[in-house]
């Protein structure tokens, strides 16, 4: 951030109320406007959109000689507000970072892992590319394409190669992120849903939902409209959260029974008549399927469900109440949330509210659960049409994706299984891999993983930092920021109509450093030209691709999108539009899962238990939270937001400690079934006296990180992997990963 002080930066994140691990101001002041900076003529301004999540705000960025002054929101863009939070703000250092991959790096130590220094040496991009083409070109020969795998976030042009090469491995995060949400809303609704018109809404119940508390600012600023609006709030919760301080009413939950709560919900609308008979007997299957649905839910009642929860059974008849009579009320999700891939029992919550969300008309309607309003840019597929891609000689992914048929079909990937597949071999041997914007430690149990990707013969990475990914490379390829490469967005997250957001090069890039599109379709020459060429013959570029696609899907250039930063048609919206066009199509919500029974899953959320539960060895549940002020671990190396936020903790409840003869700060182990951690300890009441809450995003291995390295711990190592087997025998159709479905051991050491 080489324009910006590191006090001018504090005083920034300070007034958007970043403040420490649970305070409650940044919910109320993160959307106050900051005091607006006094112009300067003498700097050029560029728009652009955040890089650091997905919501990617469209953001203006201030530049002097070359060099990024400083950056603020865009006021154009609705999406945002023109606001942009603490992470966003500190994203303008990213491409002064001094530990930055500069240049494209050789290994020239064999032996890889934890804490081996690679002999990194210095080697120019022909030499780069032409090895790692030549070693990939080696494995595909002598084992397959299918001993080819990409660890990849995928990309057109990732996509593209690993097509054109006929690897049917696409590993992604998806089983520890939107995997159940996706699925189940997929073979429910129809398609996944991402917004919540939250300003009119009059009663919202977050099961665990805690968005502002992650600093996302799309929600927050609609979460707080709906606040002001007076709207009531209710959060469900085993820890008091930045959301759950300023909610009307915080429901302590017992971890992972969530879904007995919602079933008992179900229970009371359902028996007392208090569902929207007109909604559901027009946009739902549950006439067709009266019987069998209130067969399946008569025994849910809150008196059974209050022995799950530990919530009174009063609490939960009257939260059923208040929710199916005080209109329009919600039940948002997020992937961090119980209903996401954290629990065995996650995906049947996902089914539980959207049946809950169905039974009380909410779904496309005011106040309510709402489709997105997308617009369709061409893909590169539909832009450079390829030649037939060769068919793989091996279906089955290597993590076993198609033995979950539902989740087959939206084609996502599984972390998860990775580790586990690779070490034994099947269905067949992993020879290489590309590693893509993905972090080792985005895994559950890393060290597992470490050692299956050192069995490999060659591991290609591209990445900005010196990331754990990085350290198993044996040639590292530098990734260019956002802040210095041309795309845009299509704004799905929070998409009440057709937007685009823009990203341009607001400096020349720095260094040696060039895009990811740019080395896959420069591999792509080198692997499989033919896939990589236009109509006339010529290689495409990804300016090329960019240019044409804005222009084909929304009708402006890269130029005129690049002028305001965001192109945007807004329009009213219109209750249940989606839902008769569905009608007419002979769809309805499926409130009993017809494609569910037709693949061998309950029709119905039936009661699951967690995976694992306390026992006398490991009596304490595991929470994971995410701090406002870093995107998981690809912020923890970035010195402005570690002064917010330096470190995580073991939060743990105060008469829990006391029985432990822990006192506050003191280091402690926390151990599971699969590892254990040393942190500082941090007490705290507001978490139940039977859990303990590791945040997200720390515990960096990798000396290459200069600020991160060696800083708190990484969650991921008290969370179990697992095999494909266990997902299919506790009948899971989406593969979810059950990230905190875990419990453990604290004790001072």
């Amino acid at each position: 951030m080489a324009g910006e002080s590191r006090r001018d930066f504090l005083k920034t994140a300070a007034t958007a109320g970043v403040v420490g691990f649970l305070g409650g101001e940044f919910f109320l002041n993160a959307l106050k406007p900051l005091e607006a900076r006094p112009p300067t003529p003498a700097l050029e301004k560029y728009y652009t959109s955040c890089g650091v999540c997905h919501s990617n705000c469209g953001i203006r960025v201030y530049v002097k000689d070359g060099v990024i002054r400083f950056l603020d929101g865009n006021p154009e863009d609705l999406h945002s507000g023109g606001k942009v939070c603490a992470k966003g703000v500190a994203g303008s250092y990213l491409p002064y970072a001094p530990d930055r991959l500069k240049y494209p790096l050789k290994r020239t130590n064999p032996e890889k892992g934890i804490e081996v220094d690679p002999g990194w040496v210095t080697i120019s991009w022909e030499e780069a590319l032409d090895t790692t083409a030549k070693r990939l070109g080696e494995i595909k020969e002598k084992y397959g394409p299918q001993s080819i795998i990409f660890i990849a976030h995928p990309t057109g042009f990732s996509e593209r190669l690993r097509k054109a090469l006929g690897s049917p491995n696409r590993i992604t995060h998806h089983d520890t992120c939107i995997i159940t949400h996706v699925v189940v809303e997929k073979f429910t609704i129809g398609t996944k849903l991402w917004m919540y018109d939250f300003p009119n809404s009059k009663y919202i119940l977050c099961f665990g939902w805690d968005q502002p508390s992650k600093g996302k600012v799309p929600l927050t600023r609609r979460f707080s409209e709906a606040k002001r609006r007076g709207a009531k709030i209710v959060v469900v919760n085993p820890l008091v959260t930045l959301m759950s301080s300023q909610a009307d009413e915080w429901i302590s939950i017992i971890p992972g029974t969530d879904l007995a709560f919602a079933l008992a919900m179900i229970n009371v609308i359902i028996s007392e008549d208090l569902y929207d008979k007109e909604y559901v007997r027009k946009y739902t299957n549950f006439e067709e399927h009266e019987e069998e649905i209130r067969n399946w839910v008569k025994d849910y009642t809150p008196e059974w469900a209050s022995t799950i929860t530990g919530v009174p059974a009063e609490t939960i008849r009257r939260i059923a109440k208040e929710f199916a009579t005080t209109k329009p009320s919600v039940i948002p999700m997020h992937k961090r949330d119980p209903p996401g891939p954290n629990y065995a029992n996650s995906w049947k919550l996902c089914h539980a509210i959207i049946i809950l969300n169905a039974l009380v008309g909410s779904i496309d309607n005011v106040g309510g659960w709402l489709f997105t309003k997308g617009v369709s840019i061409p893909s590169l597929d539909k832009v450079y049409p390829p030649p037939p891609y060769p068919k793989p000689p091996v279906s089955e992914d290597i993590c076993g994706r198609s033995r979950l048929p539902l989740l087959d079909k939206v084609k996502l990937g599984i972390f998860s299984t990775l580790a586990n597949n690779i070490l034994a071999k099947k269905p067949y041997e992993v020879k290489a891999a590309i590693i893509y914007k993905y972090n080792l430690l985005a895994f559950p149990n890393p060290k597992r993983l470490v050692e299956a990707l050192k069995q490999l013969e060659f591991i290609v990475t591209i990445d900005v930092l010196p990331s754990e990914s990085v350290q198993l490379a044996d040639i590292v390829l530098p990734d260019c920021t956002y802040l210095e490469r041309e795309g845009f967005s299509v704004r799905i997250y929070n998409g009440w109509y057709p937007q685009v957001s823009v990203f341009q090069p607001v400096i020349k890039t720095m260094y040696d450093c060039r895009s990811a599109d740019w080395i896959f379709c420069e591999l792509g020459k080198r692997l499989a030209p033919d896939y990589f060429k236009k109509p006339d013959g010529a290689f495409f570029t990804p300016s090329e691709y960019v240019r044409e696609a804005l222009v084909k899907g929304i009708g402006i250039t890269f130029e005129e999108l690049a002028q305001r930063g965001i192109w945007s048609k807004p329009e009213r919206f219109k209750p249940f539009a989606k839902l008769e066009s569905m009608v007419k199509a002979g769809k309805k919500i499926q409130i009993y899962g017809e494609t569910f029974k037709k693949y061998g899953y309950d029709p119905l959320p039936s009661w699951q238990p967690r995976r694992d539960n306390p026992s006398p060895e490991y009596p304490l549940y595991l929470l994971i939270t995410r701090p406002p002020v870093h995107r998981h671990g690809k912020t923890t190396d970035n010195p402005y937001l570690l002064e917010l936020y330096p470190e995580n903790v073991a939060v743990i409840h105060p008469e829990t400690a006391e029985k432990l003869g822990i006192k506050d700060l003191d280091l402690v182990w926390v151990e599971s079934r699969t590892g254990r951690v040393r942190v500082k300890a941090k007490l705290f009441e507001g978490i139940r006296k039977d859990c303990v809450c590791i945040p997200h995003g720390f515990g960096h291995w990798s000396r290459g990180l200069i600020y991160g390295y060696g800083r708190g711990v990484n969650d991921g190592d008290l969370i179990p992997d697992q095999t494909i087997e266990e997902i299919i025998d506790r009948g899971d159709p989406t593969g979810g990963a059950c990230m905190c479905d875990v419990c453990v051991k604290v004790y001072k050491g």
